[in-house]
Order: C-alpha cells, then sequence, then structure tokens
C-alpha cells in the first residue's frame, strides 16, 4: 500500500488553479464558490440560515496540496440569530451537508469540493483560511518545514476490511455510518493535532485508495433501492 508520506508534497507557490499570482483566490474561482453556497441555501427550503462568511482551509489553502487533494468550504453562520437549539440546528445542517455533498458532487477545476456548515462561535484549524466574502487571509499559510510521518498501515487496513464488509452487505445505514466515522475522525483530529495529525492522514490514506468514493457509491446505490420498487402486492 502506497504509504501517505510519498503523497505529501511541499510547493513554493499555493495552487494555481486557485489562486493567482499575488495569492488571491481567482475571481472566476471566487464566482463559483458563491453560487454553490447559494444552491445549499436554496436547498434548505424553508430552514432558516444565517450566513455570515464563506472559509475555505485546506491543504489547498496551504503549500501541501497534491493531486488528490480536495477543497474544504466551511459555511460560517450565527447560529445565535435562528431560535433553534443549536444543538439541534448543526445536526439538521448536518444532515443537509450529507444530502448535498451526495446529490452534487462538484469540482472546481478538477478538485473536489467537500462542504461544511459551522457555528461562527467555533473554530477552525487549518495552516491557511480564506474568508470568500471579505476576499482575504484571514490566516495566511506559513511555510512548511516540519511533518511528522506516521506509520498508518495498521489502521489504514483495518478501515479496508471494514470497508470491504460494509461494501458487501450494502446496508445503507452501516454504509453512511462508515462515512460519518470517517469525516468525524478527519475533524477530530484536525481540531486536535492540526492537519498533520494521525487521523487525518490515516482519512487521506483511505480517501488516496478510492476507499471513500467507493462508499459514497454504495450509498447511492442504497439510497435508489430503498427509494425504489420492483414489485407490488396488493
Amino acid at each position: 500500500m502506497k504509504q501517505l508520506f510519498e503523497d505529501i508534497q511541499v510547493h513554493n507557490s499555493l495552487n494555481p488553479k486557485l489562486w493567482d499570482e499575488e495569492n488571491q483566490l481567482l475571481p472566476e474561482v471566487k464566482s463559483k464558490i458563491v453560487d454553490i453556497v447559494e444552491q445549499f441555501e436554496e436547498d434548505l427550503y424553508n430552514i432558516p440560515i444565517d450566513i455570515v462568511d464563506i472559509e475555505l482551509v485546506g491543504s489547498n489553502c496551504s503549500f501541501n496540496y497534491t493531486e488528490h487533494s480536495d477543497l474544504d468550504v466551511h459555511i460560517i453562520c450565527n447560529f445565535d440569530a435562528v431560535p433553534i437549539s443549536p444543538e439541534i440546528l448543526q445536526t439538521v445542517y448536518n444532515g443537509k451537508k450529507s444530502e448535498f455533498n451526495k446529490n452534487y458532487p462538484i469540482s472546481i477545476r478538477g478538485i473536489e469540493i467537500e462542504m461544511y456548515v459551522q457555528d461562527v462561535n467555533s473554530g477552525i484549524t487549518s495552516n491557511g483560511i480564506y474568508s470568500v466574502c471579505n476576499d482575504e487571509w484571514i490566516k495566511f499559510p506559513q511555510p512548511i518545514t516540519n511533518i511528522t510521518h506516521y506509520d498508518t498501515s495498521e489502521e489504514v487496513n483495518k478501515w479496508k476490511k471494514k470497508i470491504e464488509h460494509v461494501l458487501l452487505f450494502k446496508e445503507k445505514e452501516e454504509i453512511q455510518n462508515a462515512i460519518d466515522t470517517l469525516y468525524l475522525m478527519r475533524r477530530n483530529s484536525i481540531q486536535v493535532d492540526g492537519e498533520y495529525g494521525k487521523g487525518n492522514q490515516i482519512f487521506k490514506d483511505i480517501r488516496n485508495l478510492g476507499l471513500l468514493d467507493e462508499l459514497k457509491g454504495a450509498l447511492k446505490e442504497a439510497t435508489a433501492r430503498e427509494l425504489s420498487m420492483e414489485s407490488f402486492i396488493r
């Protein structure tokens, strides 16, 4: 299995597919991101949301992007402005976010978009953070000089066996649980140890092996089966 440390690349400049020579987000990329968020807001229908910013984070907002790196788009909302419990609101937004990511496999110049909804009162841990609405860096990424390389082979092999089992039985709830657990592992790892935490490296190894895409494809098929009716007996 290809180890993640072989996939970590450190560049002298930001990804030119997204950023200009002045390290500003390309206008056409900004416009497309705004379109994506507006579509998400439209798909919420009657669910209230108070968007205060759109923030870009992750490897594509730093110098360590690769061909496998996605673009993390965080919709920053003021939960206090909505008369619903923040816990319930986050659960609802998470569900809608998962549904949106599933229904719209969006990419910009070949870079997959991964969207999140986040309360303005919670923090983001990332080497670089860019405000789309203000068109400026909140935190400009620092050059990367020291990366801890973890041996993720044991954990990834366990995940491979788990995913193979889930894909074999094709139960929608188990597939969704596997996807959610992977993303939760990634989120917790980044919040505690930053972008190079072991959990995030495990996530990237699994994604680079194509296993995450297999899970997402299986989830679509399971949903289609659930909504279909092959026969009807009166």
